[in-house]
């Protein structure tokens, strides 16, 4: 239980990008917000199940929940996105809706940012001080995350330690900074990738993870990983390449 003043927590928004999660998106739900008291609460939901209907029976006790209806959705990165668009807080956090990560975690990753000590949180499940569950990292994609993580790393000039990791925070200046673009999984590496790149401080929280409660994994590790490495090029391309244009049109 945290016990931190609501005010204090006022002015950060929770992103939850869900799909077909209606088993456990009440569960999620009450537990962010017994964690971040007073925060705004986001569900950005883009699929068939009965989501949106649990999410709506909670808003008459959860004043500071929304529904985000997302009919168009395009992938996680996409939700994500949406979400961002929807936010009123100046300080974001997001968190996956399978209750792999723990809600009760999240004050981990927006206090540093409302202390004005990091610019973007990344949740960190291989870093000191972190927790994974036996079966919640499967070997394979533990090995492909170790690959992506160095990748953007070296692209970066930045250890990133876990480029995956469904759990972060950023202030709404900097994913402004970051005109984040991807529609797909990709999207977490970006704003590490970028941020980075902007000179943005980014900072790896150790986090628990466990295994899934519900649902299944969509990701294909060889095909997904393939076309994250192909990204997070790209993405230091356009932190690059992109900075200098931008130096140019307005010297």
């Amino acid at each position: 239980m945290n016990d931190r003043p609501q005010r204090e927590y006022s002015n950060v928004s929770v992103i939850i990008a869900a799909f077909n999660e209606e088993r456990s998106i009440a569960e999620v739900v009450r537990r962010v917000f017994r964690s971040l008291p007073g925060a705004e609460v986001l569900v950005v939901h883009g699929g068939t199940d009965g989501t949106g209907s649990v999410v709506q029976s909670l808003a008459g006790e959860l004043p500071r929940l929304r529904l985000i209806p997302n009919p168009h959705d395009r992938g996680t990165g996409h939700a994500i996105r949406v979400g961002i668009a929807h936010a009123s807080g100046e300080v974001h956090a997001q968190i996956d809706a399978d209750l792999q990560f723990l809600p009760e975690e999240l004050p981990r990753l927006v206090q540093p940012i409302l202390d004005r000590g990091a610019d973007i949180t990344l949740g960190s499940r291989f870093i000191p001080g972190s927790v994974r569950e036996p079966g919640s990292t499967p070997l394979l994609k533990t090995l492909g995350n170790r690959t992506a993580s160095l990748y953007a790393s070296l692209a970066c000039r930045h250890r990133i330690t876990d480029a995956q990791a469904g759990m972060k925070g950023w202030t709404r200046t900097a994913i402004r900074q970051i005109e984040l673009k991807s529609d797909n999984y990709s999207y977490e590496a970006e704003i590490a990738v970028k941020g980075a790149l902007h000179g943005m401080r980014v900072l790896d929280i150790p986090v628990t993870t466990l295994k899934r409660f519900t649902g299944i994994s969509h990701v294909n590790v060889l095909i997904d990983g393939l076309r994250l490495l192909w990204d997070i090029t790209r993405f230091w391309y356009e932190g690059r390449f992109g900075q200098a244009r931008g130096r140019q049109m307005t010297s």
